[in-house]
């Protein structure tokens, strides 16, 4: 296998190899050990490359360098064909303009998995590189539960590229065309939000599905977030909105008037679809890849 990656794998040919790695917070130790083994024993190569505490903090600067070398040890000359991210968390921006951009525009994509901080990742990968990136479950999270978005995930795993996917969707605004086609791009509302004017985060989403979620996030702060989308004009010419869960916003507030209160401001057809989010299970989507809208249903496939 190419030091650069490849983008399908053959019957019969090299198993996948993946890098884990921690580009943000700390995995649960428990759920990892267990979740890094049936990767394994599903024939999936995986090389998990721990956090070196030796450099402290992960937010102070030895450890925003210590967390960019791991990030480094999956690209470049490595064999490795992707980047699956152990946990979210916190510090996925601090690494952005760290990276050494113009090394990595002649790699065959190098898909990074994972959801939450690291959408800031892979919304760099897909504007700076178009590369392609897969929003499923991460192997160090409590939500990694062996449901049917692992076992999706795995499924991608053992035998790379081309994959499938889909999701169940609901019309949250009325009078929408029978089908919807477009590129899909999307992840965690608020650490989106963060990078709208940098050179991470596409200047337009014409001709883009674009799906979002959020945790922990009340309805007032995801409206803030919605309203600079809305404000800065990154929603003019998108297809469709696809809202997936937004999890643990308050007990005194409610997750589908938040989601119709956005549709009802967004000059798009929405979608509300109880599939992806910070929940279980967390079905893939794959950042880059072609999907279309039909009949309750968001299907998605990207190519080898």
């Amino acid at each position: 296998m190419s030091g650069t990656g490849s983008s399908a794998i053959a019957p019969g040919a090299e198993a996948i190899r993946i890098l884990a790695m921690e580009p943000c917070g700390p995995p649960d130790a428990g759920t990892l050990d267990a979740s890094l083994k049936s990767l394994r024993l599903a024939g999936i190569h995986v090389d998990y490359q721990p956090y070196d505490r030796n450099a402290g903090e992960r937010l102070g600067e030895r450890g925003v360098a210590a967390r960019l070398a791991q990030l480094n040890a999956g690209l470049g000359g490595s064999p490795y064909d992707y980047l699956l991210s152990v946990r979210g968390g916190y510090g996925a921006s601090d690494l952005l303009s760290l990276i050494d951009w113009p090394a990595l525009a002649g790699m065959n994509p190098r898909p990074l998995i994972g959801f939450s901080d690291v959408s800031a990742l892979q919304s760099a990968f897909y504007t700076r590189l178009q590369w392609p990136g897969l929003h499923a479950p991460m192997p160090g999270s409590p939500l990694w539960t062996n449901g049917p978005d692992v076992d999706q995930l795995t499924g991608y795993l053992q035998k790379g590229r081309p994959w499938h996917g889909a999701i169940s969707v609901i019309p949250l605004t009325a009078k929408t065309q029978e089908v919807h086609n477009g590129l899909l791009f999307g992840g965690c509302l608020s650490v989106l939000t963060n990078l709208i004017g940098t050179a991470y985060l596409p200047a337009s989403f014409a001709g883009h599905i674009l799906f979002f979620e959020d945790t922990a996030e009340s309805a007032s702060r995801v409206l803030r977030c919605w309203r600079q989308w809305l404000d800065c004009g990154l929603l003019e010419g998108v297809v469709a909105v696809v809202l997936g869960r937004f999890s643990k916003i308050g007990a005194d507030q409610s997750e589908d008037r938040l989601r119709d209160e956005m549709a009802q401001r967004t000059p798009c057809p929405v979608f509300a679809s109880p599939d992806f989010g910070h929940v279980s299970p967390n079905m893939p989507l794959c950042l880059g890849s072609k999907a279309k809208i039909r009949a309750n249903s968001l299907t998605w496939t990207l190519k080898g």
